[in-house]
């Protein structure tokens, strides 16, 4: 065993993924694409925020959730229902609000469902 010191490193990415990003964005589709996640990763991260403000790592939030600890990592991964957010959320003394936005004005053709 080594008794060298430990020093800190800083890490530095291997790719400047901001100027790439501002790259990117610089296409309308690209952008378009972007800002169209702003909500889901908005929730995803008042989510991470929540539990850490309340002082709980993923692993304790899901004894709190009744759920395993691979289920918190994909919804903060942004792979889960709206069923496990709910849980989650009560399990963080939180409520969950969905909102449908219609995308048409209320005076716009509306298509004709038939059972």
């Amino acid at each position: 065993m080594s008794n060298r010191k430990v020093t800190e490193l800083t890490w530095r990415p291997s790719v400047p993924w901001r100027k790439s990003l501002e790259k990117h964005l610089e296409n309308p589709k690209v952008r378009a694409e972007y800002e169209a996640l702003e909500e889901e990763y908005t929730l995803i991260r008042q989510l991470i925020d929540l539990r850490i403000k309340r002082g709980l790592s993923q692993r304790q939030l899901t004894k709190r959730a009744g759920m395993e600890q691979p289920v918190i990592a994909r919804l903060e991964g942004k792979t889960a229902s709206l069923r496990t957010l709910k849980r989650v959320a009560d399990a963080l003394d939180a409520d969950v609000r969905v909102t449908l936005i219609p995308r048409h004005p209320a005076s716009a053709k509306v298509r004709k469902w038939h059972a």
